[in-house]
């Protein structure tokens, strides 16, 4: 196999026209084979049968005309069909083969019409190949003769005429169709190194045939990607240079003062300058390491959500939750969404201003869980810029409850690896409801439908 691949050409181009030019060949010489067995055939046969009544009725009139006027009946006869009578003269000798098809139609035409062999015999005659038949009609023996040229058939040119109209008609289906591929390849291979280099190509043209357009239509979704997870990764190690940065500076101030007296304010300082560097790393890591588990398995959402909710709810949070369905199967990234979860509960907590937060969860085929509090709520503007890493909004800046701005982040690319999407909205009345939406997909299984309230 590795062989033939390298015998193959490596151009797509050249690959199809070869391609074609085999099968167009293999098509036109099985239609010239049907055509010559059902038509061509047949149709020779019967004019060769033809030309043998022909043959035989104009030896019949040559010897019944008198002798003088059969110089002249036989100029007629060679104007206007190609045949000549005479007297027998040196006998000529016979070939077990004849050149064409149709010379053996009509030699066998002469043999059942007379009831024995009636051989045509070759003979060159002034430059021009003739065949003879020598016959006995009304007592005289006679010898009757057709020219080559009169039956002759140009072979090479019609092979010549068959390559030439098949190369043509190869080497344009190959422009059309490879033409237009390798042009398109050629773009999608520009824009894959522009994405190598860490550039944004230019979104490929999506249109074509179909399998083109998924692919250009995926491509750009990807490119789009990739340049969305770069600024996040960019801006998460930007966040984290500059987070890292304010308790490294307050530390470094806090030892230098310690070498001077020995406050423990100070040293607490430190212990929460660590523990701060320490919730943002241990976060980034969290963020990497989720990223990258693909780990699904078959769950209960009811149970699943029951053991955020109960987590979420061992401290003094009130979180309100009722009745549901008995189960919500699908099969998903478990530790993917409990976290994705537990990140929008504890946010809708920290945020919620001590007020209830309402869970829901819509089993369908379209599953849709609502996280919601009673907050002060985010405004209009700033609902997308919440889910970029290190985004804070000025009223969650507070020590007692600002966060380290990766949260909604993590929450968000975890859950569009997975084929989730995780929105914010504004609820009527003051607060933010916060939706994970998991599409129905082919191995979900739905056993009912249920709610928490």
């Amino acid at each position: 196999m590795i062989g033939l691949q390298a015998l193959l050409p490596s151009s797509i181009f050249v690959r199809t026209t070869g391609i074609l030019l085999v099968a167009f060949l293999t098509f036109a010489v099985m239609i010239l084979a049907a055509v010559a067995h059902f038509t061509i055939i047949p149709l020779a046969r019967s004019a060769g049968d033809d030309l043998a009544a022909l043959m035989l009725l104009s030896a019949r009139s040559w010897a019944e005309i008198p002798p003088p006027a059969r110089g002249e009946f036989n100029d007629r006869l060679y104007r206007n069909h190609g045949l000549r009578i005479t007297e027998p003269g040196e006998p000529i000798p016979a070939v077990d083969k004849l050149p064409l098809p149709y010379l053996e139609f009509v030699q066998e035409s002469l043999s059942r019409r007379v009831g024995f062999d009636l051989p045509l015999r070759p003979q060159l005659r002034d430059g021009e190949q003739w065949f003879w038949a020598d016959l006995s009609i009304g007592g005289q023996n006679l010898r009757i003769g057709l020219a080559l040229e009169r039956v002759a058939t140009r072979h090479l040119d019609g092979v010549l005429a068959v390559g030439l109209i098949t190369a043509l008609l190869v080497l344009a289906t190959s422009i059309v169709m490879a033409g237009s591929t390798t042009r398109r390849i050629r773009r999608l291979s520009a824009a894959v190194a522009h994405v190598a280099h860490g550039q944004q190509p230019k979104p490929l043209p999506e249109k074509g045939p179909r399998e083109v357009r998924m692919l250009a239509r995926n491509f750009n979704n990807m490119a789009h990607e990739v340049r969305e997870l770069l600024a996040n990764r960019t801006t998460l190690l930007a966040g984290i240079s500059h987070d890292l940065r304010t308790p490294l500076t307050r530390m470094r101030l806090s030892l230098e003062m310690l070498r001077e007296i020995h406050d423990p304010q100070l040293i607490d300082g430190v212990c929460k300058d660590l523990e701060i560097m320490d919730r943002i790393i241990g976060q980034t890591l969290a963020l990497s390491r989720d990223l990258e588990t693909r780990e699904e398995a078959t769950v209960d959402l009811v149970n699943l959500l029951e053991q955020v909710v109960a987590d979420a709810g061992r401290g003094d949070a009130d979180i309100r939750w009722g009745e549901c369905a008995p189960s919500c199967i699908r099969h998903l990234n478990p530790v993917a969404l409990q976290r994705v979860l537990s990140n929008l509960v504890e946010n809708a907590i920290r945020y919620g201003e001590a007020q209830p937060v309402e869970v829901t969860l819509e089993c369908a085929a379209t599953v849709v869980i609502r996280i919601m509090d009673r907050g002060p709520g985010i405004p209009e503007g700033q609902l997308e810029a919440v889910f970029r890493p290190f985004h804070r909004l000025d009223s969650s800046r507070s020590t007692q409850t600002g966060g380290s701005g990766l949260g909604l982040a993590i929450t968000r690319q975890l859950a569009k690896a997975n084929g989730w999407s995780v929105t914010l909205h504004t609820r009527a009345g003051g607060g933010t409801e916060a939706r994970v939406i998991m599409p129905n997909v082919d191995n979900a299984i739905v056993n009912g439908a249920g709610r928490l309230t």
